[in-house]
């Protein structure tokens, strides 16, 4: 009787062979089904999401120019919408807002910050600069700017003080300001940084260079950014700057030379003979996410320190925000993850004490 043929095992190539085809087959029969669910045109439509998010990021941008020393700023003169609010722009280049009834009674204070400071998503007399001129009677020019970093404000401050020579200036920030010191694009656009030297700070990237940012042109992102799985995946993930390869980043350490930027103001303060005031503001992403919310108030205490330490006066509004109870309903304090008429107003209420 024969005996029966010994079975042939798997050979090794051809095991790794079929673990492909399977992680394959798992990934499209993920992707289809996450498309369905979303969107059953999702199933006929493959866009590039990174493409697309960059689109939408840039329609944010407008009434904004290239500058070179800064990066960007406002465009004077400008008008129109954002995030879905009327916008104008002054022609000396501030956020317009109707003048205070009292709007002479006292010096000129100048502030300066983000898109907290400018009003992302509030008309001109909602914006905390507005709301501030009322409490005060002293008249506020409103310098903030979307996107800057701590450098750009103290380099904005630098330009707009021995020239406006206002009675005091606010310097505003949140805690993803911090992490900008540490990038030389961002959101696709090239802007000045500071590396630490020695003891202090040297100014790098100025000029600011116009030539495009090449990271989501390269072909693993031509290629990736047509799966809505990466893009689903990657933006649970928080990984905006991975995904969209917009972002370039200096290698510097962001909380360092966030800490000697506060320094380089309070020697300006000195220069010119005026009053200052750091403020922090919390963000939304702190109420929503709060042990993350927690670590990021820890760097912004730290970079008020230094501020302290180099004689700054200082406001930290995050506690005065949480008895309030921003921490119960976030969404009654912010839109589009900034901060609201409500909350703008409550942050006004909160700084002008210190006038």
């Amino acid at each position: 009787m024969d005996e029966p043929a010994p079975s042939r095992r798997p050979s090794l190539r051809s095991g790794l062979v079929l673990a492909v085809l399977t992680v394959v087959i798992c990934l499209l029969g993920a992707e289809m089904a996450l498309r369905l669910r979303t969107s059953a045109s999702l199933l006929w439509h493959y866009p590039n999401f990174i493409q697309l998010d960059l689109r939408s990021d840039e329609s944010k941008r407008p009434q904004l120019r290239y500058d070179r020393e800064l990066g960007w700023d406002l465009q004077p003169g400008a008008s129109g919408l954002l995030a879905g609010k009327p916008i104008s722009i002054s022609a000396d280049g501030m956020r317009h807002h109707s003048p205070g009834a009292r709007a002479d009674s006292g010096p000129t204070i100048l502030a300066l910050g983000d898109s907290y400071t400018e009003g992302f998503a509030v008309a001109d007399d909602e914006t905390w600069p507005a709301h501030l001129e009322r409490h005060t009677g002293r008249r506020v020019l409103a310098g903030g700017v979307r996107d800057y970093g701590l450098d750009q404000m103290i380099l904005k401050a630098e330009r707009l003080v021995p020239t406006l020579k206002p009675g005091t200036v606010v310097l505003a920030f949140i805690a993803s300001d911090i992490d900008r010191t540490g990038r030389a694009a961002r959101n696709m656009r090239h802007k000045p940084y500071f590396v630490a030297a020695g003891e202090g700070l040297e100014l790098r990237n100025v000029p600011v260079p116009t030539t495009p940012v090449a990271g989501p042109d390269t072909l693993p992102r031509r290629v990736l950014g047509h799966s809505y799985l990466l893009h689903f995946t990657m933006g649970r993930l928080g990984a905006h700057e991975l995904w969209h390869g917009d972002t370039i980043h200096t290698g510097e350490d962001s909380d360092l030379i966030s800490c000697r930027l506060m320094a380089r103001f309070a020697a300006l303060v000195q220069r010119e003979s005026i009053q200052a005031l750091v403020v922090a503001f919390p963000r939304y992403e702190d109420w929503a996410w709060p042990e993350s919310g927690k670590t990021q108030h820890r760097r912004v205490a730290t970079v008020l320190d230094c501020a302290i330490n180099a004689g700054l006066k200082t406001l930290d509004t995050y506690d005065l925000f949480a008895k309030e109870g921003v921490a119960q309903d976030p969404e009654a304090f912010f839109v589009d993850w900034h901060f609201n008429d409500k909350a703008n107003a409550l942050a006004a209420r909160m700084i002008a004490p210190a006038f």
